[in-house]
């Protein structure tokens, strides 16, 4: 799981052109209503605005609960938005409690706690409402328990890949590869121990939520990932591990690269030659010992180099700067891939899809426990290579960067991921997958 911010780049998602308001839609009925809640992390909202857009430009009716700093970006797309109780949440909320992948049994006390302190304010504004299903983010239980009391058609939005399950002669294969992760993985592995108790804590608190409202409970592991009738991953089969294990409900619908104009300049490399990215995303981007190794092992290279730091790090901290390195708190990031010749990146589902849908390879540097998953994947598939901790030295991030620049095979694999999220539908094919969700159960005359 993650409530990683995802790229650095806003999401800037402009409203198609919309055809007149239908008066009818499918089977005849009334335009359907629905209600969209999501936790306010750029990685969650940013994969579900051309979905919303797309919905909108049927005339779906859609509110979307999340914090302020979205209402521009939702509102954007289509939706009627809808803020939280900032008592409740708010903008700092994961990180002031110190939530990530790495503590996925905290994360999920934290969920079920949001959950029974939301739900008194949510359910008297749905039921107001009379929405025809339900849209909501995987980390956000509370989107489930809202659509079964009111018992209509509930969506999941997947910003991370579903969990595979390998079968048992799979897992002897990976075996070899697992072997190699654990060094990266004990830390993860360490933090499930020693917070036990906090799994427990989130399964009575289910339970108990479930029997007061008349629902089935959530375990711990899938207040992580909530169900619902349908879930829609944006990812493709080919780079989904697993996927024909994956439930029946799920929906690979892949990515959406975001085609609204840039809000500001796109950096133009010099003539000649290649552009390296480099991005932590916006919650793990304070690393400005990392930044500082990319410096000295890209300094005065055959590259030009643009790093995004985000707002937490200054540009001017960094002191002089070689000429062929640029540093930006913040880009127009898909624009900026589509110029790329190598992506360093930390590897949120966010940044690794908006690379390889553009075709670059990836030098990744995971922070989370997903995303060294992620990582393999993509170091799996040809795409790119992958650095842990104990191999970040400038030594090493300038013999993988030639590596990746040098060798056509990173970017023809990269190329082909890239095809497969373009080919599983994006946008469009998701909103089909509603509207034939919704022709089993149709919204309400």
């Amino acid at each position: 799981m993650s409530v990683d911010g995802g790229t650095s780049a806003r999401i800037e998602y402009s409203h198609p052109s919309r055809h007149p308001f239908p008066k009818k839609s499918i089977e005849g009925n009334l335009m359907p209503k629905a209600l969209f809640f999501n936790i306010p992390a750029h990685g969650h909202i940013n994969p579900s605005l051309p979905l919303v857009a797309e919905l909108s430009r049927r005339g779906h009716a859609l509110t979307y609960f999340a914090t302020e700093t979205y209402r521009a970006h939702i509102e954007r797309a289509g939706a009627s938005f809808r803020p939280y109780p900032t008592q409740v949440l708010d903008d700092a909320y994961f990180t002031r409690q110190g939530l990530h992948g790495g503590v996925p049994q905290r994360v999920a006390c934290h969920l079920v706690q949001l959950t029974e302190e939301l739900l008194p304010t949510l359910l008297p504004l749905a039921q107001a409402t009379q929405p025809d299903y339900i849209l909501f983010d995987g980390l956000c239980p509370w989107g489930y328990f809202v659509a079964r009391i009111l018992g209509v058609p509930a969506v999941v939005s997947l910003a991370l890949m579903p969990p595979p399950s390998p079968p048992p002669q799979a897992i002897l294969k990976l075996l070899p590869a697992s072997l190699k992760l654990l060094p990266m993985l004990l830390p993860a592995l360490f933090a499930l121990f020693r917070d036990v108790d906090k799994a427990l804590e989130a399964n009575r608190r289910s339970r108990a939520l479930g029997k007061k409202y008349g629902v089935p409970p959530l375990s711990y592991t899938a207040l992580l990932s909530a169900p619902g009738d349908m879930a829609l991953s944006y990812t493709s089969t080919y780079f989904q591990p697993f996927a024909d294990t994956a439930p029946k409900t799920v929906r690979f619908v892949g990515w959406t690269l975001n085609d609204a104009p840039p809000t500001s300049e796109v950096f133009e490399p010099p003539v000649g030659k290649p552009l390296i990215y480099i991005s932590l995303g916006t919650l793990n981007n304070t690393e400005a010992t990392f930044f500082k190794t990319c410096i000295d092992a890209l300094a005065d290279w055959e590259a030009a180099v643009l790093i995004s730091t985000g707002k937490r790090l200054a540009p001017n901290s960094f002191g002089p700067l070689p000429a062929n390195i640029v540093i930006q708190t913040w880009v127009p990031q898909t624009h900026l891939l589509q110029r790329a010749a190598l992506f360093v990146t930390h590897g949120g589902m966010n940044s690794l899809h908006e690379g390889l849908y553009c075709g670059v390879p990836l030098l990744l540097v995971p922070q989370q426990l997903e995303q060294i998953f992620n990582a393999h994947r993509v170091v799996e598939l040809g795409a790119g290579l992958m650095l842990s901790p104990a191999q970040l030295d400038a030594k090493s991030i300038r013999a993988a960067a030639a590596q990746l620049l040098h060798d056509s095979r990173f970017k023809t694999e990269a190329e082909r991921i890239g095809r497969s999220l373009r080919e599983a539908g994006g946008a469009r094919r998701a909103a089909d997958e509603v509207e034939a969700l919704l022709r089993t159960r149709p919204p309400k005359e």
